[in-house]
């Protein structure tokens, strides 16, 4: 497992800067509504075998995790994007729970920075 942070608060500290609370709390609000999505995405890719469908989803979470400074999840998604742009879907499958798992904790970690306002 990582020992990655779960959120790397000087990106969220830059969003406020660039745009306030209305732009962190609106890149907050995207993620939380599209992250499970792509992790989904991933997962359905791999059981049904269209890896370019989990690669697809890998990728784009990995982009938004890291504009938003979900850490964790950015690097255990690039990793599996990683393993299947190498042809390792059992890799890939194998490193799912730990997304899954990460994603969980930085759903409630963001929430957490939505209850606050700002941080």
């Amino acid at each position: 497992m990582s020992t990655e942070p779960i959120l790397d608060h000087a990106i969220l500290d830059r969003l406020h800067e660039w745009g306030g609370d209305e732009l962190k709390l609106k890149m907050i609000e995207l993620f939380l509504e599209h992250a499970p999505d792509r992790v989904e995405g991933v997962s359905v890719g791999l059981e049904k075998g269209d890896t370019e469908l989990a690669e697809r989803s890998a990728h784009s979470l990995k982009s938004s995790a890291a504009n938003l400074g979900a850490q964790a999840v950015r690097l255990v998604s690039g990793r599996i994007e990683e393993l299947l742009e190498l042809g390792d879907s059992q890799g890939a499958k194998d490193l799912l729970p730990e997304l899954e798992t990460k994603l969980g904790e930085t759903i409630e970690a963001l929430g957490t920075v939505q209850r606050s306002g700002s941080e």
